[in-house]
């Protein structure tokens, strides 16, 4: 059994006056688009060259350094940053095998912009893209219940308290190796999960779930306060109580982030 392991990785970016002031200065030549971090192959694209690309795609190309294991692709988390903003994405979510929630490239104003079509608001757009950066967790497993780390502050929950928190029960259908899915999943949301564990559950914070084989997936909590799709830890599934709970990202086609315990 899959023990999970809730890491949690805040990033938290400031732009002042100056730097917005010095980039709009710059001439639409300079205004470049790089993509690096934790990839095999760094470039940098014309706003011309990036205008209708999907968010995954541009990821994907660029070739993301990753741990061995299965579906190590799902640990990936990438920071766009614009002209005075940054929104962080876990690339799973936008990526249409499975999350199926597109990053769109559009041309905007004084460059290329990101937007999330399929998004309750625009607050995750990103205007003048400057720079997109990927990052691969490296987040272990477990060896108690269920464990929230957040820097070196660990806090662990025993299922039993999970089990006494307000639920939401949820149908949810997804692929596998085993063929279409479909679940009653019954549970605590992951901000409310969160929030026991001392940490406020902003949009801007990003997830990491990992099994006690290693197995992990990354999710944003803008995937369910923007993007409208619930992000739960199922105490519950299709009536039975689970011995450990399971991450589920309803709205994903594939199950791949469903890390269970």
């Amino acid at each position: 059994m899959r023990r999970l392991v809730v890491v949690l990785a805040v990033v938290v970016a400031s732009f002042g006056a100056t730097g917005v002031a010095s980039a709009s200065a710059s001439t639409s030549a300079e205004k470049s688009v790089s993509v690096g971090g934790a990839v095999a192959n760094p470039r940098a694209f014309s706003a011309a060259e990036l205008a209708g690309a999907d968010l995954d795609q541009v990821v994907t190309g660029s070739s993301p350094m990753l741990p061995p294991g299965k579906n190590t692709m799902l640990r990936v988390t990438v920071k766009v940053r614009g002209d005075s903003r940054a929104v962080t994405f876990a690339l799973a979510e936008v990526d249409t095998s499975f999350g199926n929630h597109p990053a769109v490239f559009r041309a905007g104003r004084h460059g290329v912009d990101l937007t999330v079509p399929g998004d309750r608001n625009g607050s995750r757009t990103v205007t003048d893209v400057r720079s997109v950066t990927v990052l691969v967790s490296d987040a272990a497993s477990a060896t108690r219940a269920v464990r929230v780390t957040v820097g070196r502050r660990v806090v662990t929950l025993p299922p039993e308290l999970l089990a006494h928190l307000p639920r939401r029960t949820v149908t949810a259908k997804f692929g596998s190796d085993a063929g279409q899915q479909t679940h009653t999943e019954s549970g605590p949301s992951l901000s409310l999960v969160l929030l026991l564990a001392g940490v406020l559950p902003t949009s801007d914070k990003t997830v990491v779930a990992v099994g006690s084989d290693g197995y992990g997936a990354a999710v944003t909590l803008a995937e369910a306060s923007v993007g409208g799709r619930p992000l739960l830890l199922s105490t519950v599934e299709d009536g039975k109580a689970l011995d450990l709970p399971r991450l589920v990202p309803l709205g994903d086609v594939k199950g791949g982030r469903y890390v269970s315990g």
